[in-house]
């Protein structure tokens, strides 16, 4: 199916798929760039913020093996707790958020269309990729799966016996480099609106100094991970 056969392909490459629509968005926002009414700002955030409080839910809850920035399709079970309860792809409703956050502090609306009707084509062809992946390993179980829960748009029900516990490290691993570099973004955009620069000069240097210390964290790098986590990253440029 061609849908299905695209969507495997844009999974593969979906770190990438951004760049040509951060061209083109830069040279969108930059005209629309000026004083705007404060609420595009507190709406931006709040979706950016309710975005990544998703995302850290799903990444803070979940096995290995089942959700993360692979480049392959991989499940080693089916995921139906936490949020999957709620929505079959909890992690792509957070990007959505974080995106359509950012567009929204941006304020221009042509972006905001642009951006929402790309999202939409490029994961939906992922989404069915995924569907095809996971029927095919777990038959039934995905199908009655999808019987019960939506594909995107939640619905909201409880689920009291569906929660597990949330570990909130292992999503500060998985989330500091996403949360970063959306939150540089949203300072870079408001930025641009002001004359005055350098408290957002000052915002940038205090995000990029809590974003390095939790890299440290990560790689213990006061215990001796610097070198190491150093030279893996120089083998891996090499290859």
């Amino acid at each position: 199916m061609f849908l299905e056969k695209s969507g495997r392909l844009l999974f593969r490459w979906r770190s990438f798929t951004p760049v040509p629509l951060l061209i083109v968005a830069g040279l969108l926002a930059w005209r629309s760039r000026g004083p705007a009414s404060p609420a595009w700002l507190v709406a931006g955030l709040a979706l950016c913020v309710t975005g990544q409080a998703l995302r850290a839910w799903v990444l803070g809850q979940v096995p290995d093996g089942t959700s993360g920035q692979n480049e392959k399709l991989i499940a080693t079970q089916l995921n139906t707790h936490g949020p999957y309860a709620f929505t079959r792809n909890p992690l792509y409703l957070g990007n959505l958020g974080i995106v359509l956050g950012l567009c929204l502090i941006a304020h221009d609306p042509l972006l905001l269309v642009i951006v929402a009707a790309l999202f939409a084509v490029q994961y939906r062809a992922i989404i069915a990729a995924e569907e095809g992946f996971l029927r095919d390993r777990f038959g039934p179980q995905f199908d009655d799966y999808c019987s019960k829960v939506p594909r995107f748009w939640p619905r909201i029900r409880g689920h009291p016996a569906d929660f597990r516990e949330w570990d909130w490290r292992r999503a500060l691993r998985k989330e500091h480099n996403p949360a970063a570099a959306w939150i540089a973004l949203a300072i870079v955009l408001v930025a641009l609106d002001h004359q005055r620069k350098w408290p957002y000069a000052i915002a940038l240097a205090v995000t990029g100094a809590v974003w390095l210390s939790i890299k440290g964290w990560k790689h213990r790098w006061l215990k001796g991970g610097f070198t190491e986590d150093l030279r893996r990253r120089l083998r891996e440029t090499a290859r």
